[in-house]
């Protein structure tokens, strides 16, 4: 599967092509000075990290795609516009997903965002 076929299903939350599609040291990397920002290596657990974003917003963590896909062998980056509620508090900005593969696989990904005070402000 190309890689842009691979994010498209990846970010239609398709978990299979997902995780089957990842390094058993995958690496995610969250910015900012945050209770989610650090690094998360392996899928179980960048698994936690997704459940723990939508437990924290009661479900309400949305990504929005803007049908920016590119990509090559080795990158991909996706953009997409997030917005959740939590603790009285919205969040609506930017995101940037850039991805790296190796061999096929994904070896690691950066959250990054549009509006890092807001990302830090939303999640403190």
């Amino acid at each position: 599967m190309d890689t842009i076929a691979l994010l498209k299903r990846i970010y239609a939350k398709d978990r299979e092509a997902l995780f089957g599609n990842m390094r058993d040291d995958f690496t995610v990397h969250s910015p900012g000075q945050n209770i989610l920002a650090g690094t998360y290596v392996g899928p179980e657990a960048f698994k936690a990290h997704i459940a723990r974003i939508h437990a924290l917003t009661d479900n309400t963590f949305k990504e929005e795609l803007q049908n920016t896909f590119l990509a090559n062998d080795t990158w991909g980056l996706v953009v997409h516009r997030m917005t959740a509620e939590r603790n009285g508090k919205k969040l609506d900005t930017w995101g940037f997903g850039l991805w790296r593969f190796e061999d096929g696989k994904l070896t690691d990904h950066w959250e990054s965002v549009g509006d890092q005070a807001h990302w830090d402000d939303f999640w403190s």
